[in-house]
């Protein structure tokens, strides 16, 4: 289970302990983990990067093989940003047989631009005005500073290894099973990008579940259910 980045971590991480035990009343194998730099594992936040978590999640199928020895197959379960970490371990480990990316991040430059947003809204919270608009910060980034996000420092490889993020590239060359869950808040088709996703990639499916978006910091619950198809 490769959870969220920084504060949707928080708020996914009652949502990511429910489901892990029901997936393992039902006999499955679950793990949970913390990548370095966050959580309980050891490193600080802006020393960790993109790759890192993708590493992280490697051992992580490796400690659950280890400890299930009848274990073949492999789901990896992605959320957010954890589904960037999902797709790319799937399309460099063996018995990745499926995955399951919920709200994926479909451009990851786009989803860096919403990051550095929150940082804007913290300087408008702050200071009444924004200090330092996006290219700046950009820039900050760039020229190796680090960008305080909701009180965790992002660095300039976390930045531009996000950045040359694209879900279609990334699982081209993945021949699992996907499935793409969209959030909505109200009954919503799929949309164009996420159906467009579905059709051209191998064996992909997508679907909706009403559940409020992290945008507007509520949690979501396990109650959600995929309701639609394409």
């Amino acid at each position: 289970m490769c959870h969220p980045l920084g504060e949707e971590k928080l708020w996914s991480h009652r949502v990511f302990v429910s489901f892990a035990r029901e997936m393992a009343s039902a006999g499955f194998a679950v793990l949970r983990f913390d990548y370095r730099g966050e959580g309980d594992s050891g490193r600080s936040f802006d020393r960790a990067d993109l790759e890192t978590r993708v590493e992280d999640a490697s051992l992580a199928v490796d400690a659950v093989r280890e400890l299930n020895r009848s274990v073949t197959d492999v789901t990896l379960l992605g959320l957010r940003f954890g589904a960037i970490v999902a797709a790319i371990t799937a399309t460099r480990r063996d018995h990745i047989r499926r995955l399951v990316l919920w709200d994926a991040i479909l451009d990851g430059a786009v989803y860096m631009q919403s990051v550095l947003r929150l940082n804007l809204m913290f300087q408008m919270a702050q200071h009444r005005k924004v200090i330092q608009n996006r290219g700046a910060l950009v820039a900050r980034l760039l020229g190796g500073e680090t960008v305080n996000i909701e009180g965790y420092e992002m660095s300039e490889r976390l930045f531009r290894q996000t950045c040359e993020f694209q879900l279609a590239a990334v699982l081209s060359p993945f021949h699992g099973q996907t499935l793409v869950v969209q959030v909505n808040p109200d009954e919503a088709p799929i949309r164009a990008e996420i159906a467009q996703l579905a059709s051209t990639l191998h064996d992909c499916s997508a679907k909706t579940a009403r559940e409020k978006h992290f945008g507007g910091r509520s949690r979501l619950s396990t109650s959600a259910r995929p309701n639609s198809q394409t």
